[in-house]
């Protein structure tokens, strides 16, 4: 039965899609069976696996899926001749009209989560991309989940969210989905030679003991240019740090997951 995590976080920019993806990768390499979703209309997730958004208008996204058009199963793409690949569901804009759809929808929480129902047998994990918000996609994929990842950029500011995010997550655990955990936070675009970095992820580890990971997304060039070729950091520049920095926290992901 598939373990599922969605990234999320209020903020944009941040690291949700970059660390959904190459988190994807990284435990694939591991011998994980892995399936993203692209939860966010913006569908950058699923620009980075590669799904263009106006050569494959036809193929179905997780607005069919959601609105009742099509299966779930329908929506997975794998690469069956690719061994290195994952399976994902891309997205599109059209996700957009599902906020405003899924308001006169009885169970509007748990769509989502009655779906991934068949498909949890399939997989070891299950990653989910969330958008910058708390809509009712958002909701879904927090009532999906069993746990919550949640990556922080170090910038000034970037801590002020915290206090919301723990709010909802406490909301939803306590009304709709008690299974719902926080795995983690992540500080991403991380450069210990500034002290503001340091300061950053000690303030974070005296908010949050013990859900911290140890692991940080360094601030990597390769990172930052691998959406761009429409690929993970892996395949982009295996030997960079990025791809060693989420190879390390695929690592200790399945290393907390165990102790757990």
């Amino acid at each position: 039965m598939a373990i599922t995590i969605s990234s999320f976080n209020f903020k944009g920019g941040v690291g949700k899609t970059t660390t959904t993806v190459n988190l994807a990768k990284a435990l694939h390499s591991l011998g994980k069976r892995v399936l993203v979703i692209d939860a966010d209309a913006q569908g950058n997730a699923s620009k980075m696996m590669g799904f263009r958004l106006v050569t494959e208008k036809d193929g179905k996204t997780l607005y069919e899926a959601m609105s009742g058009n099509a299966s779930i199963m329908e929506c997975v793409f794998c690469e069956n001749e690719n061994e290195e690949s994952f399976d994902f569901i891309p997205s599109r804009p059209n996700l957009y009209q599902c906020e405003q759809e899924l308001v006169s929808r009885t169970g509007r929480e748990y769509i989502l989560r009655m779906m991934l129902n068949n498909l949890e047998d399939h997989y070891d994990f299950i990653l989910i991309d969330c958008p910058p918000n708390y809509g009712l996609v958002s909701i879904n994929a927090m009532v999906a989940s069993d746990y919550l990842l949640i990556p922080i950029n170090c910038e000034v500011f970037a801590l002020d969210g915290m206090g919301l995010i723990t709010a909802k997550y406490e909301e939803i655990k306590k009304l709709v989905n008690p299974k719902l955990e926080i795995l983690g936070y992540i500080m991403s675009r991380y450069d210990k030679r500034l002290s503001l970095h340091r300061q950053a992820y000690e303030q974070m580890n005296q908010n949050f003991p013990g859900k911290v990971f140890n692991t940080t997304i360094r601030t990597n060039i390769q990172l930052a240019e691998s959406p761009a070729q429409r690929m993970n950091v892996f395949d982009f520049a295996p030997n960079c740090t990025g791809a060693a920095d989420y190879m390390e926290l695929a690592k200790e992901i399945l290393s907390r997951l165990d102790n757990q």
